[in-house]
């Protein structure tokens, strides 16, 4: 079943974070069949008070989001990327399947 990986958080240096990051994330996020559905650093709060910066990635499976988090070939990316944020929140969540009946 799809799933997804969804991310908040303030980007503190966005130069480093699209010309580092970004470029080192995109072959795991390829390596493990996801797709990118949103990716914003200032997107706009509608409810409370939450991060501005906001990424939505969907996969094929939760194995498949849990591998992408996971792969100790991404660890020195994902370090780079909580180096060049604050306050980052990250969940899995599996796409809504509606109740029969």
């Amino acid at each position: 079943m799809t799933a997804y990986f969804i991310l908040t958080h303030t980007i503190t240096d966005l130069e480093t974070y699209q010309s580092e990051y970004v470029p080192q994330v995109l072959p795991f996020i390829a390596k493990y069949d996801g797709e990118i559905v949103v990716a914003s650093p200032d997107a706009e709060p509608l409810q409370g008070n939450p991060e501005k910066g906001v990424v939505v990635l969907r996969f094929p499976s939760e194995e498949a989001v849990r591998g992408f988090v996971n792969d100790p070939e991404y660890q020195p990316a994902k370090e780079l990327r909580i180096a060049v944020t604050t306050n980052a929140n990250a969940v899995l969540a599996p796409e809504f399947q509606m109740p029969e009946g």
